[in-house]
């Protein structure tokens, strides 16, 4: 299989849905959203909050089980948001982005009933998300563009300040010889 590159990765929940055909489609966007969480492009707070914030397209009248993806983005939004300490986004309330019966992920419906997440669970949907969220503390990432960009400011205030310093210096020298 080939490994998707950085551009190809969906970089939001509504990306997941926007590129999803069927349901296996569906779980492989949601794989790749995952990678991108977890490889660190969404690290923090803010990032995080708008790549959930945009509403997906519903996938139900896109193909069959489409409506178990529509929940499970929902209920996958909602239990990230919890896990992170954001806003809920308003869009998982959508009473149509919930299962009239319940999905199981496997046949280990005992156990799924029990460790699938509120989230999960109130939408009908039996699974075990693979936990995504690790925020980072301290600054977040910087593309090697911007450091250029700051490095030529601070050596620009940098240089400015030493011609300051050499006309003080100058003039301090003109007013020594005008004395002598």
């Amino acid at each position: 299989m080939k490994t998707p590159t950085t551009a190809s990765l969906p970089a939001t929940l509504a990306e997941v849905a926007e590129h999803s055909q069927s349901l296996n489609d569906f779980g492989l966007r949601v794989r790749e959203w995952n990678h991108a969480v977890t490889r660190g492009d969404i690290s923090n707070r803010p990032a995080l909050t708008s790549a959930i914030q945009k509403a997906p397209d519903k996938l139900a009248p896109r193909f069959t089980e489409g409506e178990i993806a529509d929940a499970y983005l929902a209920a996958y939004a909602e239990w990230i948001a919890d896990q992170s300490g954001i806003p809920r986004p308003e869009w998982t309330n959508d009473r149509s982005r919930y299962l009239k019966k319940p999905w199981f992920a496997n046949n280990a419906r005992a156990s799924l009933l029990v460790l699938a997440p509120a989230s999960f669970r109130q939408r009908n949907v039996f699974t075990l998300p693979e936990k995504v969220v690790r925020l980072r503390r301290g600054r977040p990432k910087v593309s090697t563009a911007q450091k250029k960009a700051k490095a030529r400011e601070r050596d620009h205030r940098y240089r400015q300040r030493i011609r300051e310093y050499i006309q003080i210096g100058r003039k301090a020298t003109a007013a020594s010889n005008l004395e002598s």
